[in-house]
Order: C-alpha cells, then structure tokens, then sequence
C-alpha cells in the first residue's frame, strides 16, 4: 500500500473512485435524483482534473497494487467564520472503497494528512461530518477532532446539516 499525492494522471482512475465510494455510502439516504445531481456536479473528470492541477487543493491518494483504493481531498486556507485559525486545511472529502475497510487504511490515511499538515505549517485541520453518520464522527473524535459547530451541506436540492470538527495542531 502508498499513499501519495495524486497526479493528474491518476484524474480518471480518481474520477471513478470518487463517485464510487460517494455512491455507496449515500446512495441509500438520498433521492437518486439528488444524487445524479451531486455526482455531476463534483464528481466529473474535467472537475477532477483541475482539482488535481489546482495548488489550493490536495488530492492523497491510496494506491493498492496499481488501483487507487482510497482518497483525502484537501482545501488549503477555507474555513467557516466560525473557526479561528492562521493556517487553516479542511479535508472536504476522505473515503476509503468499501471492499478495504476494516484494514486500518482509513488510519493510515488521516495519519499521513496530519502529517502533512503538519509538516506544512498548518495550525488547524478542519472538516465537515453529516450529522447522521455517527461512525465517521468516531472515527474522526479517535484522532482529537472535536465538534465546534454546525453548517450545511447541499446534496442535490437536499439540505443537510454537517458538524463542523477541527484538530489543532502543533507544527
């Protein structure tokens, strides 16, 4: 297993990666209209693509034996008003498939963005949990991230409620 920075050769392999495990972890809670909507909005290869040249934005990825497995998707400096921090990093999306779950890759994974981060001179990592996902906000709280306020989150036309959680960290 690697993890590293995507490439913009890996945009297609990504792309599919994105929509795949959005889909199985929110196809049953959502219309599949409100779905379709989200998927083509976000989850489209041109969109994909300019997220990986962009430098505000940080693809990590989890390579398993040539496919990608798992992905954190990193905005450098966005925060909520909300939030204090000099040197803000939200993680807007962090997802490993669901046939390598349970392998401590999600571990891994969020290990090396606090690192990252870390090692980048970043104060505070951030990110968004639905409110009705309690195992993402244990995950989450196992690595000092606490809720300090809500926001929402629009899923087609669907609005929903995310909690706002951070990590302070100490470079």
């Amino acid at each position: 297993m690697n993890i590293r920075i995507a490439k913009i050769s890996d945009a297609e392999n990504l792309r599919e990666l994105t929509e795949v495990t959005f889909r199985d972890k929110y196809t049953v809670f959502n219309t599949p209209e409100n779905m379709e909507l989200h998927v083509q909005k976000y989850f489209g290869l041109e969109r994909i693509s300019s997220e990986i040249e962009d430098a505000q934005i940080k693809y990590f990825v989890v390579e398993h034996e040539q496919q990608l497995i798992g992905y954190a998707k990193l905005a450098i400096n966005c925060k909520p008003e909300s939030l204090v921090s000099q040197m803000p990093v939200e993680i807007q999306r962090f997802y490993v498939h669901q046939d390598f779950q349970g392998r401590k890759i999600g571990q891994k994974l969020m290990e090396t963005v606090i690192d990252w981060a870390k090692n980048n001179s970043f104060d505070v990592v951030w990110l968004g949990a639905w409110e009705n996902n309690p195992d993402a906000i244990r995950f989450y709280e196992r690595f000092g991230f606490e809720i300090f306020g809500k926001h929402t989150f629009l899923l087609g036309e669907d609005v929903q409620t995310d909690f706002t959680m951070k990590k302070e960290i100490f470079p």
